[in-house]
């Protein structure tokens, strides 16, 4: 299977920003996990494509053509989460409306990243009309790791071992496919 990640936002972008206990950027994180994520499926034998390798900016439609041109069998956007409060946390995976295929994969991979951390909220599978997904010609999933403005879940985001293990649960609910 051919997938396509997308570490969300990225160079004069940087997405959502954690600023307590300390300072993080969203594209900092998406890049980690995405890196990560890219590692294990190609230890799984796919076929691993990404929109971006490094702290670049694209544009929304540019990530969905990148996964068109290559014609990606899924396409997985990763991104951490923030409120104006600071409680909202857990983890939610939105795909386009009406598509099957996409809301199947979303629910594979959130279950997969709750059992891997069974103590954070469960915010569900949603659907959403997000341009990438909308963009996109495949199934395509967008990833809401954690909230970055929640301090707790930010030092759980900047962690490198959870970053794996966020990696590894994407994976897991990716692999082996539709």
């Amino acid at each position: 299977m051919i997938v396509c990640i997308d570490p969300g936002h990225g160079g004069s972008d940087p997405g959502a920003v954690g600023k307590v206990p300390f300072r993080l950027q969203e594209k900092d994180v998406t890049l980690a996990v995405s890196l990560f994520l890219h590692d294990e499926l190609l230890q799984l034998g796919h076929t691993v494509i990404l929109t971006r390798k490094q702290d670049r900016t694209l544009s929304l439609s540019a990530r969905a053509a990148f996964a068109n041109r290559f014609n990606a069998d899924l396409f997985v956007s990763i991104h951490a989460n923030a409120a104006a409060s600071v409680t909202p946390e857990g983890m939610e995976v939105f795909h386009f409306p009406g598509s099957a295929r996409g809301q199947f994969m979303a629910s594979r991979i959130l279950d997969r990243m709750l059992e891997a951390f069974p103590g954070h909220k469960n915010r569900g599978v949603k659907e959403a009309n997000f341009a990438v997904l909308r963009l996109s010609r495949m199934p395509a999933v967008l990833v809401e790791l954690e909230f970055l403005t929640h301090p707790e879940q930010l030092r759980f985001l900047a962690d490198e071992a959870n970053q794996r293990r966020l990696a590894n649960a994407i994976a897991g609910g990716i692999h082996p496919g539709f």
